[in-house]
C-alpha cells in the first residue's frame, strides 16, 4: 500500500541517530534540490531497481552486503533535512534493515523525518529490491550501489566457488569522488541563454499531447513489466538502420498515435529521456548527475516507423553533443543561482521549484528511460537472471534496462488505463513473439 510504512522509521530508531558538533554535511546537487518540493500523494519521487536471482535469498547475508557497501558508498549514511533557505545531507550512523517486501513498488521513503535514510533495501523469495528516494542519488548512482551490495552478497553467500577476494566490478574510485557535485564542477555561466525571470521561470510553448485518465482509487502504482530478447531488439534495430534507444522511442511515439484519439492527433508527442551526464563529462559521481532531452514528433511528418525512427535520429544528433550538455547543465543550475531564487525562504522556494517542474511536465507527454546494458563480474553472472527499474509516476513512465539476452521494458504509474502499455507490446512482441509480460493489476485498481 502506498501509505504504508516501511521498517527504519524515527520512532524505531531514534536512539541509534545522532547529531553533534562534529557532524558531517553536505550540499545537495543541483538536481536533487527539486525533488523534496516534489515528493506528493500521487508521486513518491521514488525509483525501484530490482535484481532477479536464480535461488532464494538469504537476509541475513544481504544485509551485511549491505552494510559492507556503505562503507564505500558514505553518501548512502545521510539523512535529508532543511534548514531555512535549503535541504541538505546530513551523515548519520544509523543502518538499514533489510527487510521482506511489504509494501507497494516505489512506496515513498522522504517524510520529512530526519532520523531516516534515504534509501530501502528489501526481497521478496528470488528478488532484491533497492528503493531510492530520488534526491540521494540518479538511477546511474543507485545502480554502481546495487552492484556493489550484490557482489558483496553472491561473494558471501559462494565463498566455496567465488575467490575470497570481492571481484572487480569496475568502479575505482573513492568514497570523497563518488560523492561529488558535478553540476557544480562542470557549471559554465556562459552557457545560459536568458538571465531574467521568464527565462528563469521557463515560457510557454506549444501544448503537447498529455496523459490523462482515471487513477487507481489508492493512488497505488501499478507496473507492467515486458521481458523481450536483446538480440530480437537489436536485429530489428539494425533492420531499421537505427540504435536500439531510437527504435524504442519510435515504439513508443507510434504505440501513443494507436491510442490517441483522431482530434488529438494534431498535436505533437513529447518523449521526455534523461541522459547520462557522466557520458559527456569525466565523473565518478553517484550522485544525481543527468540532463534531460526532450523528443518531439508532429505526425503530420509521418505516421510509420520509419518516419518516426529517422526524425528521432535527426534529434537525438542535434541534442546529443558536448556542447548541448554543457548548456543543459547551465539551464539547470541557473535557476538555484537567481538571486531571487537564492534569498526565498525554503517554502517559496518550494513552490518556484515545483512551479518550475509543472511547466516542464506541461512540455511532456511521457518519460523513457533507458539504463542501458547491466554488468556483474563474470564470476558471479551465472547466479543473477535479470535487473529491472520502475520509477514512481504520477502518469506514466517507461524504464528499459537489460542484462545478458533480457531486456526488461516496464511501464510504471498511477493512471489505470493500460491501452498504451497493450499497444507497445503488442508492437514490441511482433520483434520478439517470445516477449513475456507480467503485470501486478488485480482488476480493482478503480473501483470505489
Amino acid at each position: 500500500m502506498p501509505n504504508e510504512t516501511k521498517p527504519n522509521s524515527p520512532k524505531e530508531n531514534r536512539f541509534h541517530y545522532w547529531r553533534d558538533k562534529t557532524v558531517r554535511w553536505e550540499r545537495l546537487d543541483n538536481m536533487a534540490k527539486v525533488f523534496p518540493a516534489l515528493v506528493s500523494r500521487e508521486d513518491s519521487e521514488v525509483f525501484r531497481i530490482s535484481c532477479v536471482l536464480k535461488e532464494s535469498v538469504h537476509p541475513g547475508i544481504l544485509e551485511e552486503a549491505v552494510l559492507s557497501a556503505m562503507e564505500e558508498y558514505p553518501l548512502f549514511s545521510c539523512t535529508l533535512r532543511h534548514g531555512m533557505f535549503w535541504y541538505y545531507l546530513e551523515r548519520t550512523s544509523y543502518k538499514p534493515t533489510v527487510h521482506e517486501e511489504n509494501a507497494s513498488p516505489c512506496s515513498p521513503i522522504y517524510q520529512n523525518e530526519p532520523c531516516r535514510l534515504l534509501f530501502d533495501v528489501s526481497y521478496y523469495k528470488n528478488r532484491v529490491h533497492l528503493e531510492v528516494f530520488h534526491a540521494l542519488c540518479d538511477g546511474t548512482g543507485a545502480f554502481m550501489f546495487f552492484r556493489t551490495v550484490l557482489t558483496h552478497y553472491l561473494t558471501m553467500l559462494h565463498r566455496d566457488v567465488v575467490p575470497s577476494a570481492m571481484p572487480d566490478i569496475g568502479i575505482d574510485s573513492s568514497g570523497s569522488e563518488k560523492a561529488v557535485d558535478s553540476f557544480s564542477q562542470y557549471y559554465n555561466k556562459k552557457r545560459i541563454k536568458s538571465k531574467d525571470i521568464a527565462g528563469i521561470l521557463g515560457k510557454e510553448r506549444k501544448k503537447v499531447y498529455r496523459l490523462r485518465g482515471q487513477k487507481t482509487h489508492d493512488l497505488r502504482l501499478l507496473v507492467t513489466e515486458g521481458c523481450a530478447s536483446v538480440q530480437a531488439v537489436k536485429a530489428a534495430a539494425k533492420a531499421e538502420g537505427v540504435t536500439v534507444t531510437v527504435l524504442t522511442t519510435a515504439l513508443l511515439i507510434a504505440s501513443l498515435r494507436d491510442i490517441m484519439d483522431p482530434r488529438d492527433r494534431q498535436k505533437p508527442v513529447s518523449i521526455a529521456i534523461p541522459v547520462n551526464l557522466r557520458n559527456y563529462f569525466p565523473s565518478d559521481t553517484a550522485r544525481n548527475f543527468f540532463g534531460i532531452v526532450n523528443i518531439e514528433y508532429d505526425f503530420a511528418n509521418g505516421e510509420d516507423l520509419s518516419s518516426i525512427c529517422k526524425s528521432v535520429t535527426e534529434t537525438l544528433q542535434q541534442k546529443l553533443t558536448l556542447a548541448a550538455m554543457e548548456e543543459i547543465i547551465a539551464e539547470q543550475v541557473k535557476i538555484e543561482k537567481f538571486w531571487l531564487v537564492r534569498i526565498l525562504p525554503l517554502g517559496l522556494k518550494n513552490f518556484v521549484m515545483a512551479r518550475y517542474q509543472t511547466l516542464s511536465d506541461n512540455r511532456r507527454t511521457i518519460c523513457l528511460s533507458n539504463m542501458g546494458k547491466v554488468d556483474m563480474p563474470p564470476e558471479l553472472a551465472e547466479y543473477v537472471d535479470s535487473f529491472l527499474v520502475i520509477n514512481s509516476s504520477a502518469s506514466k513512465q517507461v524504464c528499459i534496462c537489460s542484462y545478458g539476452d533480457r531486456m526488461q521494458v516496464v511501464f510504471s504509474g498511477i493512471l489505470a488505463g493500460r491501452e498504451l502499455e497493450r499497444s507497445f507490446f503488442r508492437r514490441l512482441a511482433a520483434i520478439d513473439p517470445s516477449l513475456t509480460i507480467t503485470t501486478n493489476y488485480t482488476g480493482k485498481e478503480v473501483e470505489e
